[in-house]
């Protein structure tokens, strides 16, 4: 440590920034998340120093959670629905697993090939046993290879609404039929601020929330879609009867019981979600995902004018183009400064066209796609 001024930290904060890559330069094209609202941003530093890991301090920010909570029950069809904002999908996984182990006593835990590695961190993290399913012709979870697999031994099974790698959405309706006695969890953690817009913008998509019986839990992020700050990530209950389960005594704090995770809880992420829903509303969600999925067929079709081929038309804003040598290519394009991804199943380039993700950018990143494809082969 030194005794610097407050300038020259500072400058040396800037400095470090200025190393890292920033949405606003319009080249991370591998991102789940984006550039936050300025409102949002705004709203996090006011809310700073709350902390819900001792909610009687913040009656303010308590009562805004809430808020926060029934705002995505709402878009997530719920009602009398309950919950916390957390850290973000991976915590809201681990959460409801936590929750079926000690609801049920019992330590399977089954979900398709094209979970988030979170849900194996979180088997690791609470000694489940993980089962993988394969997945059917259009990447989802395989439902017939489910129901041969969930037994007595389940605890719970995870469906996905809106996968890392596609953006596939499992069919949780025919799901939840298998899972008539099993928990089930969805990880909206992406498609939970898509999917309802698409609806509205009259695409076919499946129900994946408490519109569907069966669904006890729905994890969602705002950081992503939900143009929050990081972090912030909900996870949505059907009963407050479950959360009993995971609730342990905080006698010295200024509520004797706890139901999360976490014990001290960064909650300027609730303040940046309300703000950011509150302002936006469901006409600017809307905007937003239209403008992103016009930005996914552009890319679309600058790709297959180009030669390549999508592995699935775009069920939202992730497209992935097909290739022989994807590693070869990623590792091309990010000496080029474009941070990409690559998919693994099937081996694809990746792409996510988040609301930074312009048609001007996606045509300055098609001109060096197609050099160094041609380069490398691949087309």
């Amino acid at each position: 440590m030194k005794d610097y001024t407050q300038e020259e930290v500072l400058k040396i904060l800037e400095d470090i920034r200025n190393e890292d890559f920033s949405f606003s330069s319009g080249r991370v094209l591998g991102s789940m998340c984006t550039q936050p609202l300025d409102i949002a941003k705004i709203a996090h530093g006011m809310f700073i120093e709350s902390n819900l890991g001792n909610p009687g301090l913040y009656p303010g920010t308590k009562r805004m959670e809430r808020e926060v909570i029934k705002m995505q029950a709402e878009l997530l069809h719920g009602t009398e629905i309950t919950g916390n904002v957390l850290g973000g999908g991976t915590e809201a996984n681990i959460t409801a697993l936590w929750i079926a182990r000690n609801m049920t006593k019992k330590r399977q835990v089954v979900f398709p090939k094209s979970a988030h590695f979170s849900v194996h961190k979180a088997c690791d993290l609470l000694g489940m046993e993980p089962v993988m399913v394969n997945l059917d012709d259009e990447y989802r979870m395989d439902v017939d290879a489910l129901s041969k697999t969930v037994g007595d031994d389940t605890a719970a099974v995870i469906a996905i609404a809106g996968t890392t790698e596609l953006g596939a959405i499992d069919p949780v309706g025919e799901i939840a039929e298998v899972c008539s006695d099993i928990f089930l969890h969805v990880d909206a953690a992406f498609g939970g601020y898509v999917i309802p817009f698409l609806k509205d913008l009259d695409h076919e998509m499946p129900p994946f929330d408490f519109e569907v019986g069966g669904v006890n839990s729905v994890g969602i992020d705002a950081h992503k879609m939900g143009m929050a700050t990081v972090p912030s990530g909900s996870i949505l209950v059907r009963s407050s009867d479950y959360l009993e389960n995971i609730t342990f005594r905080s006698p010295y704090l200024t509520r004797e019981e706890q139901r999360s995770l976490s014990g001290t809880r960064c909650s300027a992420g609730v303040a940046s979600t309300y703000a950011a829903m509150e302002f936006l509303g469901k006409t600017g969600y809307t905007r937003i995902v239209k403008d992103c999925m016009d930005a996914s067929e552009h890319l679309v079709k600058k790709g297959e004018k180009a030669g390549l081929e999508p592995v699935i038309k775009p069920i939202m804003n992730i497209v992935n183009f097909r290739l022989k040598k994807p590693d070869d290519v990623y590792k091309a394009l990010n000496g080029l400064d474009w941070k990409v991804s690559i998919s693994r199943n099937p081996p694809a380039l990746r792409i996510v066209v988040m609301p930074h993700v312009t048609r001007a950018i996606i045509d300055d990143f098609m001109v060096d796609l197609e050099r160094v494809c041609k380069e490398l082969g691949e087309l």
